[in-house]
């Protein structure tokens, strides 16, 4: 029997200022905001692979000149991990090069995540489990 695993979201959290590099993506901060907010089922996605799980972060650095931090939790735990996002290129803002963008656990263990986002003005909040 699949686990099914659903999406949903919660409510943010109140924190100070950021300053943000949002306009070397070309756009302004609010219009990134808004992107990320229409695209939250897309920040993490989920893979198991080769008997481990794997937590993408991908969307999220494709975004990363509009985002100043990226907390996150597992299975319903204080969202205490940070996810380093490489460093904003201007000249090529949407470019994804990590070698690895995502997490890798052993395949199970993560039932559900939540991430926050810091960026120039709120911070975003969403939580989600793998479907599969």
């Amino acid at each position: 029997m699949k686990l099914i695993k659903i999406a949903a979201l919660c409510l943010p959290l109140a924190l100070a200022p950021i300053g943000s590099t949002a306009s070397a993506q070309g756009m302004p901060p609010e219009q990134i905001k808004q992107i990320l907010d229409l695209t939250k089922a897309n920040w993490v996605s989920f893979r198991d692979w080769q008997g481990q799980e794997r937590i993408y972060f991908t969307h999220l650095e494709s975004w990363k000149c509009g985002i100043d931090y990226v907390f996150y939790g597992l299975n319903g735990g204080p969202l205490d991990q940070e996810w380093q996002l490489d460093a904003c290129n201007p000249d090529n803002p949407n470019a994804v090069l990590k070698d690895k963008p995502y997490i890798e656990l052993p395949l199970g263990s993560a039932q559900s995540i939540s991430v926050q986002l810091i960026m120039s003005t709120t911070p975003r909040n969403w939580k989600r489990r793998p479907t599969g």
